[in-house]
């Protein structure tokens, strides 16, 4: 595949974003690997959608700064991978009943300055193209 035909596929409907574009993030230590925000810009561009998913390498030490200063951001929610999902509970201003009861953290949605937490993957079925699909019906549609 050529390296423009893989930008394409993560592109969002209209291949750019502006300031009305609801954008996410999938944060973790390898980010790029993770082929979820491909998966769900893949969904965001068939549905036409003015959304995006993006990679965000970050490093454990720089993890708590992120997510404290996402509440100011322009970002509406990340994925947040496994190896973070038990530290971010404790950044939530809100957390739903799974995050409660799993105390793990994989979806965070940022309103005014509050982000709300929730564990999309409890019963671990939601991998792939159906967590894609997942975040696309709940967060983006």
């Amino acid at each position: 595949m050529s390296e423009r035909m893989a930008e394409v596929e993560t592109m969002n409907a209209d291949d750019g974003i502006k300031k009305e574009t609801k954008l996410f993030g999938l944060i973790a230590e390898h980010a790029s690997p993770n082929r979820l925000f491909v998966m769900l810009n893949k969904e965001i561009k068939v549905n036409n959608a003015d959304a995006m998913m993006i990679p965000m390498n970050i490093r454990e030490d720089d993890f708590y700064f992120t997510l404290s200063n996402m509440k100011k951001s322009h970002v509406n929610g990340a994925y947040i991978a496994e190896e973070y999902q038990e530290n971010v509970v404790e950044l939530l201003d809100e957390a739903d009943e799974f995050v409660q009861v799993y105390n793990k953290c994989d979806f965070v949605l940022r309103d005014g300055e509050r982000l709300i937490g929730t564990y999309l993957e409890k019963n671990k079925t939601l991998l792939g193209e159906a967590l894609a699909k997942e975040i696309f019906e709940k967060y983006i549609k």
